[in-house]
């Protein structure tokens, strides 16, 4: 009995749906070594003696490599393939974490931070285009959202597992012990990405030809299809149109990234909230990641990504600036949960529409392109963001950040209407 459209489409969500889920698993083992970092720097700090200077090394050590390990990273991913990346990203991750836990020198604990990040460079640009490959362009806003639940939830469990630790064996023990299963599952993500990766493949071949239907015979578009070919003016414009959004969403995450890191200094210091308390609130920006991220992800797959990226940005600028003045705590918590849905609104709706844009033997490059641009953006804005506050106190600092993003998303917005013209709709 043929295969109708319907059924086709369900068989492909039946196949994709295993790999979604052990994905989502292999994220939140990636994100386990860099969500303890901060967290742990106090005893690092006071084990080395570290002037603030010297612990934000600590963390601009990884957050840089991170970032520029992504383009050559999408780039390598393109060529051979998504498994190696991927391994890298995880277990080449937990390697480094071993060995900052094991250096005793201050330099060598530096240098195995750099490693972490350009190992963990390999994962986002291939994770993400194994969903591209795997789910059809209707279905990934909500793939890539059920996707980031797990980097989310990493940061947002992965603290109170090293708090545990740490008491007991010390920020190197935390290190160590986390660093074995993280590895582990990245054999074990290396092995099944590419038996479910290669089984499709194989039932493609010419003997198995009848068992997959065609898009030809089902009218259901191959998951990974490209966009159509285009002369040279539509190329031109296309690859406009991809710049123009890569800038939008690059400002977008980085100025709330860039924000976050200020929320604690500015609850103790201008509010006189405790520091214990003030720390333990950004877990509301992470936990709003359980349910926006997918939320958000179907959103863009029903009224459009474009759609959901401009009214998410026009929202997060007057959402950042309402963190001053918020009474502490019930409205501040409002404000900050609508931070994070707004935040995780973007990220799945971002991937997706980056997927649907690029050609299939490009997609791992221009991902990479885009992690590079949030992570160094960021990078970049959090000392401004923290010079402005030295000079002009935190209400400049934190409304300033925010008119940005709504000023970027709405020069990028109209100019990429006028790029594409109709087609923004999508």
């Amino acid at each position: 009995m043929p295969h109708t459209a319907q059924s086709a489409a369900r068989d492909q969500s039946v196949r994709s749906g295993p790999i979604i889920g052990l994905l989502a698993g292999a994220h939140f083992s990636h994100h386990v070594m860099m969500a303890i970092i901060i967290p742990l720097l106090p005893f690092i700090r006071d084990e080395f003696g570290l002037s603030y200077a010297q612990s934000g090394l600590v963390t601009a050590a990884f957050t840089i490599a991170y970032g520029f390990s992504q383009l050559p990273a999408g780039w390598l991913a393109d060529r051979i393939g998504p498994r190696y990346p991927l391994l890298a990203g995880i277990t080449g991750v937990a390697i480094a974490g071993a060995v900052v836990g094991l250096s005793p020198l201050y330099g060598g604990m530096i240098a195995g931070l750099v490693l972490m990040g350009i190992a963990g460079g390999g994962y986002h640009p291939s994770s993400s285009a194994v969903i591209g490959r795997i789910v059809e362009p209707h279905r990934r806003g909500r793939a890539l959202g059920l996707h980031i639940i797990g980097g989310s939830s990493s940061y947002f469990l992965s603290p109170l597992i090293a708090a545990a630790i740490v008491t007991t064996l010390g920020w190197r023990g935390t290190f160590l012990t986390l660093s074995i299963p993280v590895a582990i599952l990245g054999l074990i993500t290396f092995v099944l990405v590419g038996r479910m990766i290669d089984r499709p493949a194989r039932a493609r071949g010419v003997a198995g030809a009848d068992r997959v239907p065609t898009a030809e015979r089902t009218g259901v578009q191959p998951a990974d299809a490209s966009p159509a070919p285009e002369d040279s003016a539509g190329r031109t414009a296309r690859t406009a149109h991809m710049t123009l959004f890569l800038v939008m969403t690059g400002i977008m995450g980085a100025g709330v990234g860039s924000t976050i890191p200020y929320i604690p200094l500015y609850l103790v210091d201008v509010r006189g909230v405790d520091e214990a308390i003030a720390a333990s609130v950004l877990s509301i920006i992470f936990a709003a990641g359980f349910f926006a991220a997918p939320l958000g992800g179907m959103l863009s797959d029903r009224i459009g990504r474009i759609r959901v990226m401009i009214v998410t940005g026009l929202l997060t600028g007057p959402v950042i600036a309402l963190l001053i003045g918020a009474p502490f705590p019930v409205v501040f918590a409002v404000v900050l949960l609508a931070i994070g849905i707004l935040m995780f609104f973007r990220m799945p709706t971002s991937e997706a529409h980056i997927l649907a844009e690029v050609p299939a033997s490009r997609r791992s490059t221009v991902l990479g392109i885009y992690f590079f641009a949030s992570s160094e953006a960021g990078a970049v804005l959090t000392p401004l963001l923290g010079a402005t506050i030295d000079r002009w106190g935190f209400p400049v600092g934190i409304i300033g950040m925010g008119t940005m993003v709504t000023v970027v998303t709405l020069v990028c917005g109209l100019a990429m209407f006028l790029v594409r013209g109709r087609r923004i709709v999508r």
